[in-house]
């Protein structure tokens, strides 16, 4: 299935993957555990997170919730130096 990213405020010391997953009642079928909680920006206490569609077109409605946003998968361009 498809993922998508969102971003959420995090006290940083309940910013652990299983405190989110606790958090936001979801699976791991749910939530990109190999993407993890990325702090994005610290000062504010955001952190995205890569979850599937289904889930997050019902978390994006939580106030602590923003997006989703597009997930492209990175690939390099061009041959390796």
């Amino acid at each position: 299935m498809a993922k998508v990213m969102l971003t959420l405020k995090l006290d940083p010391a309940h910013a652990s993957l299983e405190d989110v997953m606790r958090k936001l009642d979801l699976s791991d079928g749910q939530i990109d555990r190999d993407f993890g909680v990325v702090n994005v920006d610290p000062q504010r206490q955001l952190y995205a997170i890569s979850v599937e569609t289904a889930a997050a077109h019902l978390l994006s409605r939580r106030p602590e919730v923003a997006g989703p946003y597009a997930s492209p998968k990175i690939e390099p361009f061009g041959p390796v130096r």
